[in-house]
């Protein structure tokens, strides 16, 4: 099965808007024209947060070019986000997504009025029926907040808050692989058995290991995955140039 991981467009209301030097729609849109020529047809698209850039008009531009790729969607909130416009721009997307032996699950890690992660009772209660009624599926869950420190201070400090005790539940349900976004930079590492992936931002990136915010240079991206039935995962990162 074959996933795309898009997050962090920080989309504006124009399109021809600028973030840090960036014009998100337009880096967006060379990002998804690089997915459909390379990794065309997917059997499922992963949005991982702040895909607004609180400006949610964007929304509904973000949903069309979606249908476009014509797959099962999970559209989770980040930071930025607007739950609720992006629940009304997104009626068909789910926060469980069954593809062959897998089973995906989307935790919502939006802490209200907070640039930090956090999952609530709600949350941790879905993720417990999810788990429960996967039916013997390999698991691969995803947010918007770094469950682990990535290593850079800054970071680290607006990451998701009781990271330890989500990440032994990973562990203590066989969950295969961890998806997020928020850090705009690649990861990929192992705790404990489960892997933790990052995608890089699909607008402007931040400088990896820095102990201060800082925008790095390199250029926007997505992640590809590719699930097989015995639970290995394949996985790359791609970048477009500006």
């Amino acid at each position: 099965m074959r996933v795309l991981q898009f997050t962090d467009l920080h989309l504006r209301g124009d399109p021809e808007a600028e973030t840090r030097g960036v014009k998100p729609q337009r880096s967006f849109e060379a990002v998804v024209a690089h997915a459909k020529a390379h990794h065309s047809p997917a059997d499922a698209i992963l949005l991982t947060g702040d895909l607004a850039d609180d400006e949610h008009a964007s929304y509904p531009r973000l949903a069309d070019a979606m249908r476009e790729l014509d797959a099962p969607l999970m559209a989770l909130p980040g930071n930025h986000d607007d739950p609720a416009a992006l629940r009304a721009a997104f009626p068909q997307a789910s926060a469980v997504l069954d593809l062959g032996s897998w089973r995906i699950i989307g935790v919502d890690s939006q802490a209200a009025g907070a640039v930090h992660g956090e999952i609530n009772a709600r949350q941790w209660e879905m993720l417990e029926n999810a788990v429960l009624k996967a039916s013997g599926r390999h698991l691969l869950v995803a947010l918007h907040h770094p469950p682990l420190p990535l290593g850079s201070e800054w970071m680290d400090r607006i990451g998701l808050r009781d990271a330890e005790a989500f990440r032994q539940w990973l562990t203590l349900h066989g969950v295969r692989a961890c998806l997020f976004g928020h850090a705009h930079q690649a990861w990929d590492g192992e705790v404990n058995g489960v892997r933790y992936l990052c995608a890089p931002s699909t607008s402007s990136q931040f400088v990896a290991g820095s102990a201060t915010y800082a925008i790095s240079d390199e250029a926007p991206g997505y992640r590809w995955l590719e699930l097989h039935d015995d639970g290995r995962i394949d996985t790359g990162v791609e970048r477009v140039a500006r």
